[in-house]
């Protein structure tokens, strides 16, 4: 039954499988301790909490080399008869490194097993270090201030980290560093449970060939496995009546066997391991300086009472805008932005024997959080948007060995495949905390009645050969003479301003309420509004934060590794296959009832003059009357299928009132085709999306809805459309579907590495291929939307020309004008422009001769765009070699060097729509470019190690990185129909630095490690927007390279740990006892770590002009670009505890011992509560003042103000941003117990 389990696993793996992509190594040499000479057919085992995770025998010469191995921490265990068993315990494996480590055995003439136990001692002088950045296991990060991923990569010198965060690694973009969780690429959340990580390697440099997809750091995390034996531990965290921010947090973790083996040591044959955390923080955005806000009794009266009368008779003021200083408080912790999380991880590892594992493993993160909003914390953050976002995992991995025997002379050894198929899926949601997905309820405040007259003109008419002079005729039957509103409580707070609106000017509906027109001039609002912010500063009570969205993106990984020995050459191979698909819905809620009342009874709306009534009264002919003209071919979507759902028919001339919609009784008002009211109850459960029609909440482009891989009324799609179904694609009424498949773009790899050793120097050189298929349509020419034609096609111009010898058959023709070309004036090779006589311009716009710039188009008649004018995207195929070296001088000091070259494919603004371009001549946004390409960096550093004492050493390394193809936004000037702004790989930059190390091992009580960082980290842009601001004001694309915000030129890192043991080594404060009583050790098993993150201030571009949210305008450079410089910004954290350990069962014979401790500790992140400024505004280079307010040229518009005072008062609290300041001091007490 096994050998067919076994077989079944095995053909699926191979048909949907990758490799796990983290393996460590075991190599060195079992010699007689006194003697010194080789041990041959040596057993070396190796053991992870207490089961055998691997093994081999020594050859002849006493090498052996076990592989693959799991990262983290093992103990290895030696024996031979005629010598003692050694027990090495605390052996450290870092990902994607060979750990040397050569054994000694004593010889012994008893026959009696004894065991010699020794604890491991990590080397000073790593001779494998060929990469680049740290190793820290479990132990370590346990006693740590803080024990994620991202906090514990902080420590590694390079890393850059302003406010607790992990930033840019080594100067590049934050998005360059590729996070791996058990050989599994992240996609969306990161985090793992605290109690779950044994081990974080970061890699700076020297990046394995085997890793791809990044262009900075690599950070592996490698989870916890199963034990031998039963073990389990909770943690309770929390800073309650600490800190006013209300962090809790529950932790867990659980292990051991399920099925053990009958060897003598248990060896678990099914085991376990189970790890997660529970967290709520009631302040998801702390602050060193608080927040402002009003008072409870301030916020109550302008939500019951946002307006009052203008006192012009008309119109009404926000009673917002008339808050003073005593109206406003200050809070220590942020408002409605609380947090809770749920972090699960685990797996179950089968040892089918001794050189076949198979390991099904998987993680569950959910997070659910009220959004911090700074315009919202005055008096709107009770509608702080909520965010939900699920992240699982799943993964199936199968490794087997083929150690070969310690007796062979071949020279392939040690072969191993492994295979491992994973998946991640990462979705969410957002919306509003009352309505999330009734998306009908964003904008709805109540029912309002139209109360519609007929109006009359004096004229004449001829009825049936009958003329008709001086009487009265209808002109329109929709003269609005009474609104009346009936308030709902699906958004209370914004029905008060039409409530509060109809309480000023009641009994006065002449010129304030005789229709919705009124209304909204006077300051009230109708469904579909959103109240006016206090002074553009601050949301007013009520605003609707955000629309309704939610995405659902799938990974799919295969992945084959293997490894072979071949003589003194360690050979990795493998392949990788992934693809995502990523699928969103986004709808823009509130402005759907403006879209309903336009798009309702816009083809009724003229009249029927060909067929007139006539009506007479006692014989006499006063009136004529025409009815609505009923018009099917203007008639909307969303009108046909609300009379349906109405009742109504769908060609009637009943006019609908849709703001008279009761969403309490489902019902909705309309007048028939006689002038006459009357109420209908909808057939539906309620309004519907699917009422609409795609097209309509497109609407050209200014759309109510954003969607790919799900449908237009939310649905995810089954099966994945063509992109010309966007164009062609309608239902069996003919509308037009508009569907949209989801982005899949697909990601291949392959890799080979060799390592070696050539005298004493080892090698590591590698090659790596990336594959990048972006897997949608492209323009087939970025400048023009429409088909062109190429100096190879000029024969089809209606006119004769000749091309200069420069010019060649693929270049665009440009000529005179669109519509009748009468000469060429131009052309362009990609991004390279020429005039008619071949010479290459600068400026496309000396084309333009006075009917715009005009490519020779297929069809001048064409203004949308077709199909003709894509292509397939060509994937990307990049070739990266990788080579690193190190080379041991003496026992005491390490030469390190390496060359990589690394690509990234694009992490944003790559996936386009169809619909950008169906609309694209009816929008001015900013739009994706899917033609983007991977970008590139190349590394090269250079490092030397030299021990300076038994237990510390000192690392100097000196790196340069040239940053190629970097995404920035885009003018393409010159483009048809228009110019427009995207993005595209022209940023490039470069980085230089030095870091030094010092690596304290423990001295007494001492652990220590430090590094500096000399960084200059330049380039064209920081961010894919850093231009946009730039190209808004009309200047050229951003071409020279300024410092970037994280060139911070001193960076340190220290990791410091001061810790008094217990027994014998205790060496701290001691009160000795009488009566034989055992001394009390004060600090026994006490430390502390703390940790400092911090250096030399960030750059900013000074401004030599004031600009404020008020004013606009744009900032005036002040200096050079990037010039400026903050204050220098330091981050201490601490953490104490203390360890207390309890005896759960005491040795034995035939049993071991249990023993379990409680670690109680104190957390303290930001220990001296540094307010460190973060970000300064550009005039004042201040954190707390932009000068606007104390700006002569302002004073004006201030006074202007509806109250200044209160104006300034609320804007001294606006331009206080908390934003600018880093995180505040935080305090946590938590108790661990482990057994």
């Amino acid at each position: 039954m096994i050998r067919n389990l076994l077989l079944t696993i095995g053909f699926i793996l191979f048909t949907g499988v990758m490799l796990h992509a983290q393996q460590a190594a075991l190599q060195g040499k079992v010699v007689d301790q006194d003697t010194k000479e080789p041990i041959p057919f040596a057993n070396i085992v190796v053991e992870n909490k207490g089961s055998q995770v691997g093994g081999t025998s020594s050859d002849f010469d006493g090498n052996y080399v076990i592989k693959p191995l799991r990262p983290g921490k093992v103990d290895v265990k030696a024996t031979f008869v005629g010598y003692k068993t050694k027990l090495i315990q605390g052996v450290t494996l870092g990902a994607d490194r060979i750990r040397f480590l050569d054994i000694e055995l004593e010889a012994t003439a008893e026959t009696l097993e004894t065991v010699e136990v020794v604890d491991y001692k990590v080397p000073l002088i790593d001779k494998d270090q060929t990469a680049s950045g740290a190793t820290v296991t479990a132990e370590e990060i346990a006693k740590m201030p803080q024990r994620n991923a991202n906090a514990v990569a902080t420590t590694v010198g390079g890393v850059f980290s302003q406010d607790g965060e992990r930033g840019s690694v080594r100067g590049a973009r934050t998005d360059a560093t590729a996070t791996f969780i058990d050989g599994i690429r992240v996609i969306g959340n990161s985090s793992v449970p605290q109690s779950a990580i044994e081990q974080v390697d970061v890699i700076l440099g020297g990046v394995p060939a085997r890793y791809g997809d990044a262009t900075s750091g690599i950070i592996n995390v490698t989870t916890k496995g199963p034990a031998r034996q039963f073990g389990a531990g909770i943690e309770l965290e929390t800073s309650q009546f600490l800190d006013p921010f209300g962090y809790n947090r529950v932790g867990f973790n659980i292990m051991g066997p399920l099925i053990k083996g009958k060897n003598k040591n248990n060896t678990s044959l099914l085991g376990f391991f189970l790890a997660g955390d529970i967290d709520f923080q009631q302040d998801g955005s702390p602050s060193p300086i608080g927040y402002g806000t009003t008072t409870e009794d301030a916020l109550s009266s302008i939500e019951q009472n946002p307006l009052r009368p203008s006192g012009t008779g008309t119109g009404t003021y926000l009673n917002g805008e008339f808050l003073r200083s005593d109206d406003l408080r200050n809070v220590k912790a942020s408002l409605n932005t609380n947090r809770q999380s749920y972090n699960f991880i685990g797996n179950i590892n089968i040892r089918t024997t001794e050189t076949i594992n198979l390991t099904i493993g998987g993680s569950y993160f959910y997070n659910h959080r009220n959004l911090y909003n700074y315009a919202a914390t005055l008096a709107n953050y009770d509608k702080n948007t909520i965010q939900d976002n699920t992240n699982y995992r799943g993964y199936i991995k199968f490794s087997q060995r083929f150690p070969g025997s310690s007796e062979s002379t071949s020279a392939f050894r040690n072969f191993f495949y492994a295979i491992q198929f994973d998946y991640t899926k990462d979705k969410g949601e957002f919306g509003d905390p009352y309505h999330w997905d009734n998306i009908f309820e964003y904008g709805y405040i109540g029912k309002f009645t139209s109360y519609k007259t007929p109006t009359f003109e004096l004229g004449s008419d001829t009825v049936n050969g009958v003329y008709y002079d001086n009487i009265w005729l209808l002109n329109s039957w929709n003269y609005d003479t009474l609104v009346t509103w009936d308030p709902r409580n699906t958004n209370p707070l914004v029905a008060e301003y039409t409530n509060n609106y109809y309480t000023v000017y009641g009994g006065f509906p002449e010129g304030h309420y005789e229709n919705l027109d009124q209304i909204m001039l006077g300051g009230g609002l109708v469904n579909g509004s959103t109240p006016q912010a206090i002074y553009s500063l601050y949301q007013s009570p009520g605003t609707n934060q955000s629309g309704y969205g939610k995405f659902d993106n799938d990974q799919y990984n295969i992945r084959v590794d293997a490894s072979l020995d071949i003589k003194n050459h360690a050979i990795k191979l493998g392949f990788q296959y992934e693809q995502r698909v990523n699928s969103f819905v986004n709808y823009a809620p509130t402005g759907l009832w403006n879209l309903m009342r336009g798009l309702t009874n816009f083809h009724i709306m003229e009249l029927d003059l060909d067929n007139p009534e006539v009506i007479s009264y006692d014989g006499h002919v006063d009136t004529i009357l025409y009815p609505r003209r009923y018009d099917a071919n203007s008639q909307m979507i969303f009108d046909r299928n609300l009379r349906i759902a109405m009742g109504l028919p769908e060609d009637g001339l009943d006019y609908i009132e849709t703001d008279s919609y009761d969403i309490s009784n489902n019902t909705i008002e309309y007048y028939d085709k006689n002038g006459i009211l009357h109420t209908s109850t909808l057939n539906t459960d309620d309004l519907s999306i699917s009422l609409f029609s795609p097209d309509e909440l497109w609407n050209n482009g200014s759309s109510y809805i954003n969607y790919s891989g799900f449908d237009y009324t939310g649905e995810r799609l089954k099966e994945q459309p063509s992109f010309s179904d966007f164009f062609t694609a309608t239902d069996d009424d003919g509308m037009f579907t508009r569907p949209i498949g989801a982005f899949r773009p697909i990601y291949m790899a392959g890799y080979i590495q060799d390592q070696f050793a050539f005298k004493d120097l080892i090698f590591n050189i590698g090659v790596r291929v990336d594959r990048y298929d972006a897997n949608q349509q492209v323009l087939v020419d970025q400048f023009v939307l429409y088909p062109r034609y190429t100096v190879s096609e000029k024969d089809a111009l209606p006119f004769e020309f000749t091309t200069p010898e420069n010019i060649g058959g693929d270049y665009v023709i440009y000529v005179d004008q669109v519509d009748n070309p009468t000469e060429v004036v131009g052309y362009r090779n990609d991004y390279i422009w020429y005039n008619a006589e071949g010479i290459e311009i600068q400026d496309p716009n000396v084309l333009d001769v006075g009917y715009g710039i005009s490519p020779a188009l297929v069809n001048p008649e064409q203004d949308r765009v077709s199909l003709e004018s894509f292509k397939d995207y060509d994937p990307q195929i990049n070739v990266m070699p990788r080579i690193s070296f190190s080379f041991p001088i003496s026992d005491e000091a390490l030469f390190f060097a390496h060359y990589d070259v690394l690509t990234q494919r694009p992490t944003s603004n790559s996936y386009t729509s169809p619909a950008t371009w169906y609309y694209f001549n009816f929008t001015g946004n900013q739009i994706n470019n899917p033609n983007l390409e991977p970008t590139k960096t190349i590394d090269y550093e250079l490092g030397f190690t030299q021990r300076v004492t038994q237990s510390s050493s000192v690392t100097f390394t000196a790196f340069y990185r040239e940053m190629r193809n970097m995404l920035q936004t885009y003018r393409f000037n010159g483009a048809y129909p228009k110019d427009y702004t995207s993005y595209n790989n022209i940023d490039f930059g470069t980085v230089n630095g030095i870091t030094a190390e010092y690596d304290l091992r423990r001295t007494q009580n001492l652990r220590l490690r430090a590094a500096y960082t000399l960084q200059f980290a330049d380039a064209t842009g920081a961010s894919t927007t850093t231009a946009a601001s730039l190209i808004a004001a009309g200047l050229p694309n951003l071409r020279s390279t300024y410092p970037m915000p994280w060139d911070r030129r001193h960076q340190f890192n220290i990791v410091m740990d001061y810790r008094w043991s217990s027994g014998k080594n205790y060496n701290g404060p001691r009160t000795e006892r009488k009566n034989g009583k055992a001394p009390i050790d004060w600090l026994s098993n006490t430390g502390f770590n703390f940790t400092l993150i911090g250096g030399s201030g960030t750059p900013y571009t000074a401004s030599r002009n004031v600009t404020s949210p008020i004013s606009g305008g744009t900032n005036l450079l002040k200096g050079t670009y990037s010039g400026s410089r903050l204050p220098w910004q330091f981050r201490f954290d601490i953490r104490i505890d203390k360890d207390i350990y309890f005896d759960l069962r005491k040795p034995r014979e035939g049993k071991e011992g249990r023993q379990a401790y409680l670690n109680v500790y104190f957390q303290i992140l930001n220990l001296l509560n540094t307010k460190n400024v973060i970000n300064v505004y550009p005039y004042t280079g201040n954190p707390d003042d932009d000068g606007y307010l104390s700006a002569p040229e302002w004073q004006r518009q201030i006074n202007n103000q509806l109250d200044p005072q209160s104006f300034r008062d609320l804007y001294s609290v606006f331009v206080d941003n908390p934003g600018n300041y880093s995180m505040p001091r935080q305090i946590r007490f938590g108790l661990m117990f482990n057994f």
